[in-house]
């Protein structure tokens, strides 16, 4: 938290800092907006740190902290729409909207900022990571299903750090992964290097867009896995069976409560229906993020694992 606090203007670094003692481990969010109070976010709950509103000079002033006095440095992940601060931690961005024809190229005037606390939950995936490897050490393919807070992000950032380094029980030698980071958000890259661990035999793509990363890292760094973040856009059945084709095994995530949410994508249902995943995992929307509530296997058509709880 110190190192967000440094980062803000000196009026809102003074605020947050007064009531530190109410950011505890659960702050999910610190959103900033011009002409509202703080507004901080837990898992369950939030609240406005007293009545300063955030001015103009606040934004700036923190905007450039966030870019080190060199917006023009960070103005292609900021058409992203945010930046990628030290500790993994994302600023979501909003304002006037500048585009070049129809294509999107940044941000002027911006008038609020939010601030995702990044975090790393070591261990998340670990009561359910043998729903992972088959009998034979083979890894199936498989689409973690979530919806928003539910630690898509979380849970295969740890999952990927497992399967690379290797696991004792159920044993697993460890294989080498080609992570697709395509917004920077699994690992966290900050100046180039990850903030987040996510294994040994981890090849780190970051920024690359899926169907650049899937070619290239299946060319070249020969994986036995391809950890994606999610799936969802009219190229990724091209990619995912390219993938498939070339012997390697897929684990990635989209947005939803279950399959059948998942399915309201054209484009997912295609892929599922395709059969190119063995199993799919679905996550619950949980005060602790990467809590599975179901596991289904897709080749046997059944529950495999239900937390009714």
């Amino acid at each position: 938290m110190n190192g967000i606090l440094k980062l803000l203007s000196s009026n809102l670094k003074d605020i947050v800092s007064k009531q530190s003692s109410l950011l505890g481990d659960d702050t999910v969010e610190i959103r900033m907006r011009i002409n509202s109070p703080v507004l901080i976010k837990k898992v369950k709950s939030d609240f406005f740190l007293g009545d300063y509103k955030v001015s103009r000079k606040d934004i700036d002033e923190t905007v450039a902290n966030l870019t080190r006095n060199s917006i023009h440095a960070f103005e292609k992940e900021m058409r992203s729409g945010y930046i990628t601060i030290e500790g993994g931690h994302r600023v979501g961005l909003s304002g006037d909207c500048v585009y070049e024809g129809e294509k999107f190229k940044g941000f002027k005037n911006i008038t609020s900022l939010n601030i995702r606390i990044a975090r790393e939950y070591k261990g998340c995936s670990e009561n359910y990571i043998k729903y992972f490897i088959s009998s034979n050490k083979n890894i199936y393919s498989t689409l973690i299903i979530g919806p928003p807070l539910s630690g898509k992000t979380t849970f295969i950032r740890d999952l990927c750090a497992s399967l690379s380094d290797g696991l004792s029980s159920p044993y697993f030698e460890g294989c080498d992964i080609t992570l697709i980071d395509e917004r920077g958000e699994i690992s966290a890259v900050y100046d180039g290097i990850p903030q987040m661990y996510v294994g040994r035999r981890t090849d780190v793509l970051s920024y690359c867009m899926k169907r650049d990363g899937f070619s290239m890292g299946i060319r070249a760094l020969s994986p036995k896995v391809i950890i994606s973040d999610e799936l969802g856009s009219k190229d990724d059945f091209e990619i995912v069976q390219y993938a498939l084709k070339s012997g390697v095994k897929i684990i990635t995530t989209a947005h939803g409560f279950g399959l059948e949410d998942v399915k309201k994508n054209i484009y997912m249902k295609t892929i599922i229906d395709s059969n190119f995943f063995d199993r799919a995992v679905i996550l619950k929307n949980s005060k602790n993020p990467g809590i599975v509530k179901e596991v289904f296997d897709l080749e046997r058509n059944r529950v495999i694992f239900n937390d009714l709880g």
